[in-house]
């Protein structure tokens, strides 16, 4: 295929720049020759008329066939500045001047020859198309709307939209009614009223040597933090005595504490709030 004169095919370029942006709206910097047509926005009837528009400005035809087939930029720049000059089919060809004829205002005016319906020229059938489509659409809604028009009229004058009816008769004896039982409000237990857990104690290992530490843990639920707890002690056949030491609950009332005895033989241990009077249960200690 031949190359196209630069100096022409910029021209062309710059014209079908200035085509697309008015037509499709896109970036006139998107315009390059690798560009697909498709990519800018170029639908089937967009190719039609940026056809129609490169011939009017180039003064040249381009035949259906010829633009179905362009694809990019490329092949649009090509196909004008490769065009054999052949100009559309619509342009008519009048008869030159008569030797007598000293300028052009000598010349006499050109008769116009009818156009054969076989030589319309595709851009105006396109065209007419286009105007027949609108036209059809514009008739369509025109109808719809005196059609509409037509129906509300027709329902207000028949009472049809009426959707008023006429109150039902109530019978003379108003029927025996039964009365509703009042259903009884379960009572919800007050929260101050719920026993806490009881307190609990654990101890790790219940044989210790003497003197040596061990950890008495456990809980008083209920209880806020920062409560004091005595530990007590008690001997095979004494009563409870308080051990010289104390604790205080943490979050949730749990507490934990480490003594030491060295006494020997078997001792009972547990914890005592003295405001409540709450214990934990005793846990054995074998010391020595």
């Amino acid at each position: 295929m031949p190359h196209p004169d630069d100096t022409r095919s910029e021209e062309v370029r710059s014209e079908l720049t200035d085509i697309l942006v008015q037509v499709v709206d896109c970036a006139p910097t998107d315009v390059v020759d690798r560009a697909k047509l498709k990519d800018l926005g170029v639908d089937s009837l967009a190719i039609v008329e940026m056809a129609d528009e490169l011939g009017r400005r180039f003064d040249v035809y381009l035949p259906d066939e010829s633009v179905n087939e362009l694809r990019t930029v490329a092949d649009a720049v090509a196909a004008v500045a490769l065009h054999d000059g052949i100009r559309s089919p619509r342009s008519t060809t009048y008869a030159a001047a008569s030797p007598a004829a000293s300028s052009l205002d000598d010349l006499p005016p050109p008769e116009p020859e009818p156009t054969p319906a076989a030589e319309v020229d595709p851009g105006e059938r396109r065209s007419a198309f286009r105007r027949m489509a609108f036209w059809f659409a514009a008739i369509g809604a025109a109808v719809g709307i005196v059609f509409g028009l037509g129906s509300a009229a027709l329902i207000g004058v028949t009472g049809l939209g009426d959707t008023t009816l006429p109150p039902l008769a109530l019978p003379s004896t108003p029927a025996p009614t039964t009365p509703t039982p009042t259903p009884t409000p379960t009572q919800t237990p007050d929260p101050e009223q719920t026993a806490d857990p009881d307190p609990t104690l654990t101890i790790p290992n219940t044989q210790v040597p003497p003197g040596e530490r061990f950890t008495l843990e456990g809980a008083f639920p209920g209880l806020d933090k920062g409560e004091t707890l005595q530990v007590q002690v008690k001997d095979p056949g004494e009563s409870w005595d308080e051990f010289p030491v104390t604790t205080k609950t943490r979050d949730g009332g749990a507490f934990k504490t480490q003594i030491y005895t060295s006494r020997t033989g078997e001792r009972q241990f547990r914890l005592t709030h003295v405001q409540s009077e709450k214990t934990t249960p005793a846990v054995k200690v074998t010391i020595g």
